[in-house]
């Protein structure tokens, strides 16, 4: 990781793994008491956050108890376009509390990116709904050196202050923009807090955003900048003490030290449009899932699209673990490519385990990997 500048807080780094820990204990050192909502945070501001390898998304923090599977099926459901609470309450139940009672999420990032004047999500346009991701697809493909490939996210008339809810959006603001022949995004925030903002949703979340795009061009991944006006914990969770007491060195274990982010591909053998080939991987994905959850999706899993085909077992593999079935849970684990998604996924699945069962699983992880440094992988997730 690496501080550009003093006076306000910038930081350079590959990926979140770089960045967390450090970050964390300058805030605390650093930080300045701010009380909102009558809650008490520490707060640094502005701050900004530059991924260079925006691909090493998942985070590998000793002291943290991440929910990859959450991660993973959130990004998902926010490039699909949806916002029903009922879908993502399935993967992480505590989502329900944002609802406001409803049926729906009042702000979310799927539905007001990709469908804009359906339903709740910026009611008052009549003229049909619009895909602001298609929209940057449309500018950048025609015109790779446009400035104008923005999606928005705060609505002036549904979060005007006289609106109830308690989900407005954090991130305001995006804007894509193709420079020395790679894709940047940057995404403008009002407000992250620390561990379950900006490390542990938005940079995967943005992240898979921001390769499917590049996917879709078929140009790089370039940067992710995270510019944010107040970026803070909640002093009354003891999260913040037990990452710093863990995590003495800068240097706590970070698994893209030994595996590379797989790539991102569509496949298209039939030569479809590609952008009519990347939402029928997302309609055909959402079909599979929720056969997955009726209990009616044995087998094969696949998908066009690599990360959705991956997502599939990362989903059955989830229900068989809500289900007790871990055996199960592990055969769909390990039908999974990128390796960065199988370890954070297994290191979850390891805190279902009893400790009988844990030599069993550590020689079959030793012999999932094929790597120099597959014993310090195994120990992570078996011991974490």
């Amino acid at each position: 990781m690496k501080r550009i500048s003093e006076d306000f807080l910038v930081v350079s780094c590959d990926g979140c793994g770089d960045a967390y820990v450090g970050t964390l204990r300058g805030i605390q050192q650093n930080g300045s008491i701010v009380v909102s909502r009558g809650l008490e945070t520490k707060e640094i501001r502005p701050a900004m956050f530059i991924f260079n390898n925006p691909r090493e998304r998942f985070l590998t923090c000793p002291g943290r108890n991440i929910h990859p599977f959450f991660q993973i099926l959130e990004s998902i459901y926010i490039l699909g376009g949806r916002g029903d609470v009922a879908w993502i309450s399935k993967y992480l139940q505590n989502m329900e509390k944002y609802s406001d009672g409803e049926d729906q999420f009042h702000a979310p990032y799927g539905k007001r990116m990709r469908r804009v004047g359906d339903g709740r999500s910026f009611q008052y346009d009549n003229r049909g709904f619009h895909d602001q991701f298609e929209h940057c697809y449309r500018y950048l493909d025609k015109d790779p050196d446009t400035r104008h490939a923005v999606m928005t996210f705060w609505d002036p008339v549904l979060d005007f202050y006289k609106v109830k809810t308690i989900d407005r959006p954090c991130n305001v603001g995006f804007h894509f923009l193709i420079r020395d022949g790679k894709l940047d995004l940057t995404i403008f925030c009002r407000s992250n807090d620390i561990h379950f903002g900006l490390f542990n949703a938005n940079v995967v979340q943005f992240s898979v955003m921001l390769e499917s795009m590049a996917m879709l061009l078929g140009v790089p991944v370039g940067k992710q900048i995270h510019m944010i006006n107040s970026l803070h914990y909640y002093t009354d969770n003891s999260l913040t003490e037990e990452v710093l007491s863990k995590n003495k060195e800068e240097t706590n274990f970070n698994m893209y030290k030994y595996v590379r982010p797989h790539p991102f591909g569509l496949r298209n053998e039939a030569g479809i449009d590609p952008w009519n080939l990347f939402n029928e991987c997302f309609e055909e994905f959402f079909r599979d899932e929720e056969a997955i959850w009726k209990g009616h999706a044995g087998g094969i899993l696949s998908n066009n699209f690599s990360y959705l085909r991956d997502a599939l077992y990362v989903a059955r593999a989830f229900w068989h673990i809500k289900h007790k079935n871990l055996r199960y849970a592990f055969d769909d684990l390990c039908e999974i490519k990128a390796n960065d998604i199988f370890i954070t996924t297994a290191e979850f699945f390891a805190r279902e385990l009893s400790p009988d069962a844990v030599l069993d699983y550590s020689i079959k992880l030793r012999q999932k990997f094929d790597l120099k440094n597959k014993h310090e992988i195994v120990a992570y997730i078996l011991t974490h």
